[in-house]
């Protein structure tokens, strides 16, 4: 929806996309002069009262009010919708009909794209040779007109709201591809819109009904030489249309001058090399936001209002003083502007229509969000008062307002996460809400005046503008979007090593590691032992033994066992002192038990597990769900199995709470707890709804899609056959990359067909056959498809059962000794009594 050739109109826009249409009140034709738009929407209701809601031109179920707007991708009318009785925007884009489906899918794109800064679309379908886009009303100025005559601080505020609307649709994989002024509207309430994205089809023609030949989209005045020479449109050059319009806003200021800093940024943004530009529009958008007078500000505030206040109530003679109340009075209006309650409700009613799951979401972060959202506000009052109160220092003051900002960050991220999330994303909501920065942790007195050594002043805020980058690049982490994560934390890095002040320097190089570790452990482990230097050297104590732990994870169960945990002694020690706090010396002694564990130790792991629980107990804040973990992985290694499913229980309690009863690392921890639950029947009844509720995931990993085949090994023990084979056939449809041999196998054993059976479990094992050093869970599926094959063998009374179950046998007492567990057991005694009835036990 292009508009590179919008008709010409007046200055002001009131819609979504009109190219720069006049206001609605201007622009109704057949309006009186003085007819608001109110009053052309209850004439627009009155006419649909009297003569149906057909009544005048029509589309569809709208009612036509007047055109708007028109350019090369559509036009724009104003309408009425007698189903939600409210006027709305309606764009009517001509499509080829080859380019029908292409345009519609990416309409509905655009529909799911749900921020404030983003116009939104109520509705998107197809009439006749049209794409139809139903969108809210707005009346307001565009940008370009709203800007003029203004102060740069204001046109950078106005800009960095669309920015943060390029960078919501970027991530949803959305471009705009024709950014400019007039593509942007102020709203009534102050708020931008940014409107008229594009789609990616050629466009008909509707004079002639003949597709247009292809050409370059775009206005030529904004697009970035890469489009201009044909290329297609990226989000490096919505960056550039983006920075060539503020650049044309800024220039018309001439008092107080631009900063430099801003004028380098926008020029950066407007790089002819597409590679030289920042790598994001949230990039920018921190590099636009960027105030190296904050601080000064900051420490000026309480002494210029105290002043003026004096002021005012020396001329005012007997009015009474404005107490500490009333000037803090504000506190919470910077969350507020972040992420309003009602644009908030907004973005999690988006949600419900994501599918169950997307409701189950929405009921598990909207309260958690609220209550962050009631204590950040109450944070920042609570420092104002602190401070106009003389209870405490200026120093305190901005390192207190400091960690408040740095969570304000955080909160912004996930508002970004919700309000463009997907089905196969949602996920990542509840994990991301947890990760939030504690707004109570910015009063500990104690926290805030670390013993690290703060950054010299002449480089403390490009410091603090890059520790709020970092935190969102671990809301990110968090969140489970790791390679975000990692391109964030390396543009911080990149940026933080000229300023030499290592604790950054670190902890980004931490996040960056933590980040690679799930797709490049090899790459995260000099990432992670340089993070762990460089604390060590800055006396970052709690970083150095993070870091050191999450290295010695890596190495111990993937790259190199044998050398992980060189050096425990010296990190050990450093872990007992009281500035590390309680997550970091968990966290150790929590990896210390997995590499042991890994080293087959499972006396040592036990040990260094039960001190990680300890440990745990006082840890709080964002690291707390991590540490979950620690109850689940002490279970693996209890022989006293009551105990070990008293801890799954619990950990499971936790993340229930926590993530939701559906989340995919609940279900996880349920899973696991199958390893504790016997006999059959109590098992059976536990997993089906644990397998139902898997169903909302269809791309989990391993274990959970092991559910229904799982529930059959068990149904097959109870000899219920065709529940046996109903759950087997499940768990070969909903196995990502299609079904596993064994489940297909045992299906057929389970119908009674043994020939059948015997054919898939013989292709089975010739696909799994033993390699040297294998995994111990390659050696549990063989031993699956040969207790199988030996048990329709002996169905058919072949001779070849005796020699297949004993083999089936020897692997299973293998790995019950190593990895003991109640389902491994069942099958370890099925292969004994198969073995019994074909006349050769073994004890």
């Amino acid at each position: 929806m292009n508009q590179s050739d919008p008709e010409p109109g007046p200055d002001t826009g009131s819609h979504a996309g009109s190219g720069g249409a006049p206001d609605i009140e201007e622009t109704m034709g057949r309006a009186r002069p003085d007819e608001t738009g109110g009053a052309l929407l209850a004439r627009a209701r009155v006419a649909s009262t009297l003569f149906g809601p057909q009544a005048g031109t029509g589309f569809g179920r709208f009612r036509i009010l007047e055109r708007l707007g028109a350019g090369g991708m559509g036009v724009v009318h104003a309408a009425y919708d007698p189903d939600l009785d409210r006027g709305v925007a309606l764009k009517l884009v001509h499509v080829a009909a080859r380019d029908r489906d292409t345009a519609l899918v990416e309409a509905k794109a655009l529909a799911r794209l749900a921020h404030p800064n983003v116009v939104p679309i109520y509705d998107v379908g197809v009439d006749g040779d049209h794409v139809y886009l139903v969108m809210e009303l707005v009346r307001g100025r565009t940008l370009d007109r709203w800007a003029a005559g203004r102060r740069w601080r204001e046109v950078i505020a106005a800009y960095r709201q669309a920015c943060a609307a390029l960078a919501a649709a970027h991530r949803a994989g959305l471009v705009h591809r024709d950014f400019k002024p007039e593509n942007a509207i102020v709203g009534a309430d102050g708020r931008v819109r940014v409107v008229d994205f594009g789609l990616a089809c050629e466009v008909q023609d509707p004079a002639h009904g003949e597709p247009r030949e292809p050409r370059i989209v775009g206005t030529p005045r904004y697009m970035a030489p890469e489009q201009a020479a044909g290329a297609a449109a990226t989000p490096a050059a919505d960056q550039y249309s983006f920075c060539v319009a503020l650049d044309e806003a800024l220039a018309q200021i001439a008092d107080p001058p631009v900063p430099r800093r801003l004028a380098a940024a926008i020029q950066r943004g407007r790089a002819a090399d597409p590679a030289a530009r920042f790598a994001s529009m949230t990039e920018l958008q921190h590099a636009l936001a960027r105030d190296p007078a904050r601080t000064r500000r900051r420490r000026a505030a309480a002494g210029a209002l105290a002043l003026s206040v004096g002021a005012v109530a020396f001329a005012a003679g007997r009015r009474a003083p404005v107490s500490p109340e009333d000037r803090c009075a504000s506190a919470g209006a910077d969350l507020a502007a972040v992420w309003t309650p009602v644009a908030r409700a907004s973005a999690l009613a988006r949600l419900d229509d994501l599918g169950d799951y997307g409701r189950a979401v929405r009921a598990t972060i909207a309260p958690k969000l609220d209550d962050v959202a009631a204590r950040w506000a109450a944070g920042q009052r609570a420092a104002c008062l602190d401070h106009q109160r003389g209870a405490q220092s200026d120093t305190l003051f901005d390192l207190r307002t400091a960690c408040l900002e740095r969570g304000l960050a955080a909160f912004a991220t996930v508002r970004d996460l919700v309000t463009g999330t997907q089905a196969d994303k949602l996920a990542d909501l509840p994990r991301a809400v947890q990760v939030l920065p504690d707004p109570s942790a910015c009063s500990d007195t104690a926290a805030l005046l670390s013993p690290v050594a703060p950054p010299a002043r002449p480089i403390a805020d490009q410091v603090e503008a890059l520790d709020r980058r970092l935190v969102q690049a671990r809301v990110l982490l968090g969140a489970g979007r790791s390679a975000e994560a990692r391109t964030a934390a390396a543009s911080v890095v990149e940026q933080a090593r000229p300023l030499a002040y290592d604790p950054l320097t670190a902890a980004a190089r931490l996040v960056e590691g933590r980040a690679a570790m799930s797709s490049d452990r090899r790459a995260a482990v000099p990432i992670l032992a340089e993070a762990q230097d460089l604390a060590i050297a800055a006396g970052a104590e709690a970083l150095a033994v993070e870091a050191w732990a999450r290295r010695a994870w890596v190495q111990g169960t993937s790259t190199d066992p044998a050398g992980a945990l060189a050096g425990l002694d010296v990190i050990t020690a450093l872990a007992r002192r009281a500035a590390v706090g309680a997550f970091p010396r968990a966290l150790l002694y929590n990896n210390v038990g997995g590499v042991e564990l890994a080293r087959g130790q499972r006396e040592r792991a036990r040990t260094a597990f039960e001190t990680a629980l300890r440990h745990a107990s006082g840890a709080t804040g964002a690291g707390a769900v991590e540490l979950v973990n620690i109850r689940a992985n002490l279970a693996l290694v209890l022989e006293d199995r009551p105990r070990a499913d008293q801890l799954l229980r619990e950990a499971i309690a936790v993340l229930t709470d926590r993530l939701g009863a559906d989340h995919p690392d609940t279900l996880d921890l349920q899973w696991l707890r199958m390893s504790t639950i016997d006999p059959a029947p109590a098992a059976l009844a536990f997993l089906e709804p644990l397998c139902r509720s898997s169903e909302l995931h269809p791309a989990l990993p391993n274990p959970i899609v092991e559910c229904w085949a799982e529930a059959g090994f068990v149904a097959l023990e109870l000899d219920d056959r065709p529940r046996a084979a109903a759950a087997f056939e499940r768990a070969a449809r909903s196995r990502p990359g299609g079904a596993h041999p064994r489940d297909a196998a045992y299906a057929a054993l389970a119908r009674g067909d043994a020939r059948a059976a015997i054919d898939r479990f013989e292709d089975g094992l010739r696909d799994w056959q033993q390699t040297p050093s294998e995994a111990w869970w390659k050696r549990l599926t063989r031993a699956e498809l040969r207790l199988g094959l030996g048990r329709a063998q002996r169905a058919l009374a072949l001779a070849g059962a005796r020699p297949t179950l004993e083999a089936s046998l020897a692997e299973l007492e293998d790995i019950v000794r190593d990895h003991p567990g109640a389902s491994y057991e069942r099958r370890l005694r099925r292969a004994r009594a198969e073995l019994a009835a074909a006349g050769q036990a073994r004890h």
